[in-house]
């Protein structure tokens, strides 16, 4: 399988091909990325989870499919994470609490209408992103098997958790890939506000050696974002 930077290149390569040939306007946008996760261990029980608050930043093109057809690719910026209020499960302390940075490429078909004074956009397609790391904490310690790891820390994204340094919570897999649907419009020709929703496909549960735990995480957020079009 290719790894998150051949595959990043291949569609850069891709999309820059077609901007040559195609009329394209650009986006800037910021917001608020509203984010929780999906866990559940090996016996099929479901954590409950809070949502953690994060900023996101994206840029990226507007291409022009036809009159109402467009194709929206960008690089996004985005922290995310998520609260456990509770007891400790699947390796999480009391109250632990992960912020985590992602950078991420959507791409959005997008289908627009004529709604009162401006545009109403409506856009679907899939996603991938990659796990920079992150920070965590709790208000009691994290025990990894027998071995307890502080109370707070920094998070890594790794394949295979057994890797670490001590202190460090490894949250996951750090390649991610999912689906997603924005809601946006456009105003004045050139301003922005929308909504839009992702759900991770990937189980980001990493290996431990040669044990896998059976259990599965996945990402999934909300968000609320201004922007710009020029």
């Amino acid at each position: 399988m290719m790894n998150f930077k051949k595959i990043t290149l291949l569609l850069g390569l891709s999309v820059g091909t077609y901007l040559g040939y195609a009329q394209t306007t650009w986006n800037i946008k910021a917001g608020i990325a509203i984010s929780n996760v999906d866990a559940k261990n090996k016996a099929g029980d479901k954590v409950n989870t809070s949502s953690a608050k994060g900023l996101y930043l994206g840029l990226g093109p507007t291409i022009s499919l036809s009159e109402r057809f467009s194709l929206e690719p960008a690089l996004v910026f985005a922290k995310r994470g998520f609260e456990r209020k509770e007891g400790s499960f699947i390796g999480w302390g009391k109250d632990f609490k992960a912020n985590t940075s992602y950078i991420e490429m959507p791409i959005d078909v997008v289908f627009n209408a004529t709604v009162g004074t401006g545009k109403l956009e409506v856009g679907i397609g899939p996603y991938i992103g990659y796990g920079l790391g992150g920070k965590w904490k709790t208000s009691g310690p994290v025990y990894l098997d027998d071995i307890a790891i502080g109370e707070e820390g920094d998070i890594k994204f790794t394949n295979d958790a057994s890797e670490g340094e001590y202190g460090n919570y490894n949250l996951g897999r750090p390649f991610d890939y999912g689906a997603r649907a924005k809601v946006n419009y456009l105003f004045r020709g050139h301003y922005l506000i929308g909504m839009e929703f992702q759900k991770g496909i990937a189980n980001l549960e990493s290996k431990w050696g040669n044990y896998k735990s059976g259990g599965s995480i996945r990402n999934r957020s909300l968000g609320i974002s201004v922007g710009y079009r020029f």
